[in-house]
């Protein structure tokens, strides 16, 4: 699956690769956060010692900055994104997610933002149609 970027998106990955020296594989930027996603390998570089290079990236960017590990596999993925799945339903490209009710509110994020990323980031990587969260 390719991921078209805009200018924008190139301008950030090269700023985030040049001062993590990890490479993202996409980047969706909105309002007040930019969204990388980085293969599981390179979570800790990308992070940086004590989470140096996100506040350095935020410091330059002015936004909030948030990293996704990336897996191939599409369960995995999603675990990496949503730690505290409770349940996981895979059908075809229909996705059911729960997650402790105390945890429902970061899921879903200040307005559905970052429920909204999870959609983008699993339509444009896996071709997921719906995804739910229960």
């Amino acid at each position: 699956i390719y991921v078209k970027l805009s200018t924008e998106n190139i301008r950030a990955i090269a700023l985030f690769e040049k001062i993590t020296n990890a490479h993202a594989k996409d980047c969706i930027i909105r309002e007040n956060s930019v969204y990388f996603l980085v293969d599981e390998s390179k979570m800790g570089l990308a992070i940086g010692k004590d989470g140096f290079n996100i506040k350095q990236l935020r410091r330059i960017i002015g936004k909030n900055i948030k990293i996704f590990a990336y897996a191939a596999n599409l369960e995995r993925f999603i675990r990496n994104i949503i730690p505290n799945i409770k349940t996981l339903e895979i059908n075809n490209d229909n996705i059911i997610v729960s997650v402790p009710n105390k945890d429902k509110l970061t899921v879903i994020g200040k307005n559905g933002e970052n429920i909204n990323i999870i959609r983008d980031m699993l339509k444009r990587h896996f071709n997921v149609a719906n995804f739910k969260l229960r």
